[in-house]
């Protein structure tokens, strides 16, 4: 089992632990380590981004497909209906915002 150097806390919810087996970054948001064992300050930052990262895209290609299956649901209440211009649309179409 690795021995703890030097525990410093970064910030309320982020702490960097430097162990013989190298740093360890943990976010208390998430309730994990970010890196593990790696061997400088900067690898440990670097695994951490990395990680965010590939969350952001996998949460961002969730909101699309979550987004998509809304507006497919959305789209069979709502008809569509050609108005000359925006005086003949009456106001309460106007109003609402989906």
């Amino acid at each position: 089992m690795s021995k703890t150097i030097k525990h410093e806390k970064l910030t309320d919810t982020l702490a960097l632990t430097e162990r013989n087996d190298g740093f360890w970054l943990y976010d208390k948001t998430r309730g994990m380590n970010l890196s593990m064992s790696a061997k400088t300050e900067r690898e440990a930052f670097i695994k951490a981004l990395d990680y965010y990262q590939r969350r952001l895209i996998s949460n961002e290609l969730a909101l699309d497909n979550l987004r998509s299956k809304v507006e497919g649901f959305v789209s069979l209440f709502v008809q569509e209906v050609e108005y000359g211009s925006s005086t003949d649309i009456p106001s309460t179409v106007l109003e609402v915002n989906i």
